[in-house]
Parts: C-alpha cells; structure tokens; sequence
C-alpha cells in the first residue's frame, strides 16, 4: 500500500483510512498503523488515541481543506452558490479516502459509534455551510435550515461514493438539483410568512437552506 507524507512523517489518519478499505472498519488494527508507518505505536496514540479520534481528525481536516478560500472569493455569491462551492471542495478534499469512506459507509447501518461520529461530524459541517452563507437567518430558522442542509448533504455523499466519472458529473448534478429544491422551498416559505404578515400575524424570516 502507498504511504504518503506530510514532510517527512507519514500521514497516519491517511494509512488509517486505507487499511479500512483493505480490512473494514471492524478489523482495523492501530498496531498495523504503526507498522505500515514504521512508527512507535506512541506516535499513533498520540495523534490517534481511538477510533472515534480518527474520525473527527478526518473530518476536522475536511472541513479546513473545505474552508481554506479567501472570504473575497465567496463574496458576490448567493448563498446557493456558496454552498454548492464549499461543498465540492469538500469532496474535493475527499477523493485520497475515498475507498476507505465507501468501507465506512457500507459498515455504519451497523455500527453506533460511526452513527454518533457521523451525526455529530454532519451537525458541525452544516453550522458552517449556513455561516458560510450568510443568509441572516434568526436562531429558530437556522436551525431548520441546518437541518435541510445535512440532509442534502447526506443525500449527495451517497451519490459521491458511487460517482466514479473524472468531473464528479452526477455527483455536481445531484448537489445542484438539491439546493435548487431548498432555495424554491425557502423562496415559497418567505412569501407565505409575508402574507400571513400583512395579515397582522407575526413575521420571522423563512429558512433558507442553501
């Protein structure tokens, strides 16, 4: 298996995710991390103290590829555009893991610590695509729209792990669909919330989810 590194030292969350592909997320063995590593196993606990651990350095280290752009490359954008921006880069950020991520997704039916990690790694992804989008949301709303957008998000995962053409065509096509349907909703969710407006009912602004 390929080892790759950053600088000189081995890239362990990388080597963790390949083994997983070649073993399953049952089977993995932080011994053979460091073996394929050729590091001291301390190496390994001290970056990767448990399995819980490699899962939210993965997608810590995600989320950062994900958000490494210049806030004047965003402005201009709708929130729409942003969010479909941030979200190929994301997977973007994803393709070296990704037979590793196809092990993990086939396994986590099954499993409650990849359900936990993956709820939890999807509630702090969303946090930042809507604060990334600056839709000006109140607390109430956001929370809805964060939701629409960890769905979406889920949903375009799964089409990602089976698009295996070179420009990611279903996968862009799946993600732009998906927005689109959230913008409409949250277009006709503003114009409903004003009518009730004009009809003296209280007002808030209506989620938007892209």
């Amino acid at each position: 298996m390929a080892e790759r590194t950053t600088g000189q030292r081995p890239d362990l969350v990388e080597l963790a995710l390949a083994l997983v592909a070649e073993r399953g997320w049952r089977h993995l063995s932080f011994t053979e991390i460091a073996r394929r590593a050729d590091v001291p196993l301390s190496r390994v606990y001290a970056e990767l103290p448990n399995r819980g651990a490699l899962l939210e350095t993965l997608s810590r280290r995600l989320d950062g590829q994900m958000l490494d752009v210049s806030i004047v490359d965003l402005e201009g954008l709708s929130p729409r555009e942003r969010v479909f921006e941030l979200v190929m880069r994301r997977f973007d950020a994803m393709a070296p893991y990704k037979e590793g991520l196809r092990a993990l997704a086939r396994e986590a039916a099954g499993d409650l610590e990849l359900i936990a990690a993956g709820l939890c790694n999807l509630d702090r992804l969303s946090r930042w695509l809507l604060d990334a989008a600056e839709t000006g949301d109140g607390p109430a709303m956001s929370a809805i729209a964060r939701k629409i957008l960890a769905g979406i998000y889920a949903r375009v995962f799964r089409v990602w792990l089976d698009d295996d053409t070179p420009d990611l065509a279903r996968t862009l096509a799946e993600l732009d669909r998906r927005l689109q349907q959230a913008e409409s909703l949250a277009h006709w969710t503003r114009g409903f919330r004003r009518r009730r407006g004009r009809g003296g009912e209280e007002t808030a602004t209506a989620p938007t989810a892209s």
